[in-house]
């Protein structure tokens, strides 16, 4: 494989990662039409049409989708590849690839910005890819090897993940202020009255499917289900942490009386494997290590 292919390989993966050809501008330092002689070039060299692009906006082809999967892969590969002989240089080097879910930013007790700061204070040649996740994308990446670390409330086990347990969150149970609930005091609000108005539900997460109350709108992330419930719409469960910002401006309420309540677990995981690269391992460290300063 050259380096003109890897290129190629590259600039694609890019444009498919954001979306289009315009969107890939920033990422790749190159113009629109550079980008699209890159890509229309490795159709020719591949011999097939990789994607459609026009008014209808940017779509992989059934055979594009292929080639992006075993070219991220190659990818992936290579950089492990550069990281396995930075280590027998004793030089961190390579591309930390780390998955979150949305929100972490939010929470005190995890405090994840301070183990990426910890990181890259230390002298290297390291470069970060950081993508927000749902606990499904994340594990799905864990898997394929398009993620090194994913971090969050994982439901399932996978037995080739491994899966350590950094943390809990506290979730309430929200209505927004345009909610017929907000106002009702506490002392004349029961379960039968809460059985009376719908709920949005996030599906990864436990306790969501309450006995008698109807599961009308569904999301995949904590800033969807905070637009649901401050429409006055829906209620539903939010972290303590992020619910935080709109309990104290007056826009939602936690209806806390009734024990729904919970804690969600949270879970770092990554590939169980022995050779597990340094940088990886720094990593992981590092988030150890600012947990146990944050307890202290």
């Amino acid at each position: 494989m050259t380096q003109y292919s890897m290129k190629h390989m590259h600039t694609f993966c890019t444009v498919v990662e954001c979306g289009g050809f315009v969107s890939a501008q920033a990422a790749l330092g190159m113009s629109q039409p550079a980008i699209s002689t890159h890509i229309r070039d490795f159709e020719i060299r591949l011999g097939f049409q990789l994607c459609l692009r026009g008014r209808s906006g940017f779509n992989l082809t059934e055979k594009g989708e292929l080639v992006y999967a075993r070219c991220r892969t190659m990818l992936n590969n290579v950089s492990d590849f550069e990281a396995d002989l930075g280590e027998l240089r004793n030089k961190l080097t390579g591309t930390l690839r780390l998955g979150l879910i949305d929100s972490t930013i939010s929470n005190p007790s995890f405090p994840i910005n301070k183990a990426i700061q910890r990181f890259f204070e230390r002298d290297n040649d390291v470069s970060i890819k950081l993508e927000i996740l749902t606990p499904e994308d994340l594990e799905r990446d864990l898997l394929n090897g398009h993620i090194h670390v994913g971090i969050g409330p994982f439901q399932r086990r996978d037995n080739t993940l491994s899966y350590q347990l950094l943390d809990k969150e506290d979730h309430g149970f929200y209505c927004g202020k345009d909610h017929p609930l907000f106002a009702l005091p506490s002392n004349e609000m029961s379960w039968e009255t809460l059985q009376q108005y719908p709920v949005s539900t996030r599906a990864y997460l436990q306790k969501t499917d309450l006995p008698g109350i109807q599961n009308k709108a569904y999301v995949s992330n904590m800033e969807a289900q905070a637009i649901l419930i401050t429409s006055g719409q829906f209620m539903g469960y939010l972290p303590d942490h992020y619910a935080k910002t709109w309990v104290e401006k007056g826009e939602m309420r936690a209806i806390d009386h009734l024990n729904l309540e919970h804690e969600s677990p949270f879970y770092l995981a990554m590939r169980a494997s022995s050779s597990v690269q340094n940088i990886v391992k720094v990593l992981v460290q590092d988030i150890q290590d600012v947990l146990k300063e944050d307890i202290k």
